[in-house]
């Protein structure tokens, strides 16, 4: 197992959590996204937990560089808190399990991972392989963001202009621009500024 996480109480409770599981060995630990990319790559951890706010880096483009680097690797979104669209947007992209930090299930989501299955924990529905359908395709909680909006929003956030969003994105700049028209629909806004604060406020970043 490799656990990415900015919080090191977070990456010592995992540690701990794990040091009780025989058949669960921790071999890798990072606190930021590229230690983290780097760390699969070299050690091709059979699972990844990975922090859903990782500070300036987000998770569904952290599960796209892990699966580069390692592609046989399982990745399990570890959060806090129950933000739908950015855990629709990691299962899309490549995640196979959502587990909250309690760590009262993630012995049983790590298990459920390795073992080929898909993993959403029942604290957060009550029918965790209906939510687990709706996270990974449609979500009907408001019109969904599409995998690449929801990049291009996490991109905006950062501050970056259309034309630096298009080379961190590989994008063609106008691509780019027609995204934020789209994100600037959804989300009811009239400008970046409007649309960056209702996506907080919606709980998107």
């Amino acid at each position: 197992m490799l656990v990415i996480d900015d919080h090191p109480v977070v990456i010592d409770g995992v540690r701990q959590l794990l040091a009780n599981e025989p058949d669960l060995t921790l071999v890798g630990e990072a606190m930021t996204g590229a230690d983290g990319v780097e760390l699969a790559k070299s050690l091709a951890p059979d699972v990844v937990i990975l922090d859903l706010k990782l500070g300036d880096n987000f998770a569904p483009h952290l599960c796209r560089s892990l699966t580069d680097v390692s592609s046989h690797s399982r990745i399990l979104i570890h959060t806090a808190f129950d933000d739908r669209e950015p855990l629709r947007a990691c299962l899309n992209a490549g995640a196979v399990g959502v587990v909250l930090k309690d760590g009262s299930n993630l012995v049983d989501a790590l298990r459920k991972v390795l073992a080929g299955e898909l993993f959403v924990d029942p604290s957060l529905v009550e029918d965790p392989h209906t939510r687990a359908v709706s996270l990974g395709k449609n979500g009907g909680f408001y019109e969904s963001l599409t995998l690449r909006e929801y990049e291009v929003l996490c991109v905006m956030a950062l501050g970056l202009t259309s034309k630096e969003i298009a080379t961190e994105l590989h994008l063609a700049e106008n691509t780019v621009r027609s995204y934020i028209q789209s994100l600037l629909t959804k989300l009811h806004a009239r400008n970046r500024i409007e649309a960056l604060a209702t996506a907080r406020q919606l709980r998107l970043l």
